[in-house]
């Protein structure tokens, strides 16, 4: 992240040092009215000159100080969105399983209901038998038939009533399980979002962090480039002087700033194993026809709102912002002509000209009830769309 304010200070400080050494050159050949004091000038400046570049030498080593600590601060990130990732599986998980806890309960319930008359019943019949029992045969020999038939019948019926009331309290003791489950799961639902919060406001702690990192740099390296062009612009000054006392000057061409190290080139070989931006469903996949009649040249993933959304992939973030009716839309280039888009969040962290490490969250999807959380996802292969498919490593949403 420092290479770009590094290359234009030495960029600044080369094209200053070849004017300075082509004024020295030149005030040998100087009239010697003039000789002297653009001497003493060249002088001056080469001495600032020289406490210039110590401390550009001081910058450059705080600079790769702190993109060391900016690239540690990125593998944090990439963890803690390893860690929210999952804390938002939990909680789907949570969340599904309370509903059908909350079902089967509701059920329970309602049999138990429609069928109390019915155990009232029961309950009634056991206690008339264990009352009226059928009379002894040697007190009232008469009632023999009578008791031969409430003999048959109890016979008959005891056994249904027996399988009724252990069904009962079979019912009971599950609803109360069930109840007792509910309540652990409430409990693990509640702790797994506290988690998710916490995993959260981690990120965001460490995408303020960052952020102060960058400004950082770019603040002291903003300031002494300035520095450097003054002293530049004052070295151009003194070689006006120089045409005036009679000498010449050739045009001179500033040294253009190599180009800094770009990405490992390999998202052409990287099928099957791009990790999906966000966790959640596909509800339209590429080539799908839309209601436009035209056909999808992404996949829509729908996910929990207020999701957060990482990199696929290694890359440079070549655009990030609001465009026309997409939302929030970031371009990564990923290389190899390769482009990902992804469009519909709510946030986008990173911004334009920063590198992003595969897993880093770069956005958040919107909370607003009112709004579907769709993530859009194109690839693109010099802007011919690609079946993002070809990439990504599972299923998502398992």
């Amino acid at each position: 992240m420092t290479a770009a304010p590094n290359l234009a200070i030495s960029a600044a400080m080369r094209r200053f040092r070849a004017i300075l050494l082509l004024c020295v050159t030149l005030s040998a050949a100087m009239p010697v009215y003039g000789q002297s004091s653009a001497e003493q000038e060249l002088k001056r400046l080469e001495a600032e000159r020289q406490r210039r570049e110590e401390r550009v030498g001081s910058l450059v080593d705080d600079a790769n100080r702190v993109a060391g600590d900016a690239e540690a601060l990125r593998k944090k990130l990439v963890a803690a969105a390893e860690d929210r990732d999952r804390l938002e599986r939990e909680v789907e998980r949570s969340e599904v399983r309370l509903i059908q806890m909350r079902a089967q309960e509701k059920q329970l319930n309602t049999k138990l209901a429609s069928n109390r008359d019915a155990l009232e019943d029961v309950v009634i019949a056991l206690i008339a038998m264990e009352r009226d029992r059928p009379p002894a045969l040697a007190v009232r020999p008469k009632n023999a038939a009578e008791a031969a038939r409430v003999a048959i019948l109890m016979g008959e019926i005891a056994p249904l009533l027996d399988d009724r009331a252990k069904q009962a309290a079979a019912d009971i003791a599950r609803l109360q399980g069930l109840r007792e489950s509910i309540l652990m799961q409430n409990t693990s639902y509640r702790d797994s979002n506290t988690r998710l919060m916490i995993a959260r406001q981690t990120i965001g702690s460490l995408i303020q962090e960052r952020r102060m990192v960058q400004a950082r740099i770019m603040r002291d390296a903003d300031t002494e480039r300035a520095r450097i062009s003054e002293i530049v612009r004052r070295a151009n000054d003194l070689r006006d002087l120089v045409i005036r006392l009679g000498g010449s000057v050739p045009g001179l061409d500033p040294q253009q700033p190599q180009e800094g190290s770009d990405f490992a080139r390999g998202f052409d070989r990287a099928m099957g194993t791009v990790a999906y931006p966000a966790y959640g469903q596909v509800v339209t996949g590429f080539g799908a026809v839309l209601e436009s009649g035209g056909r999808s040249e992404g996949i829509t993933i729908r996910t929990r709102r207020s999701a957060q959304v990482v990199s696929p992939y290694d890359g440079e973030v070549e655009f990030a912002g609001p465009f026309r009716s997409y939302g929030r839309v970031m371009i990564l280039n990923v290389g190899n002509g390769y482009h990902i888009v992804l469009a519909g969040m709510a946030t986008i962290y990173a911004e334009a000209g920063q590198e992003v490490l595969a897993g880093e969250p770069i956005g958040e999807m919107a909370t607003d009830n009112r709004i579907v959380p769709d993530l859009y996802m194109e690839v693109r292969k010099q802007s011919t769309p690609q079946n993002p498919n070809l990439w990504l490593k599972r299923p998502n949403g398992t």
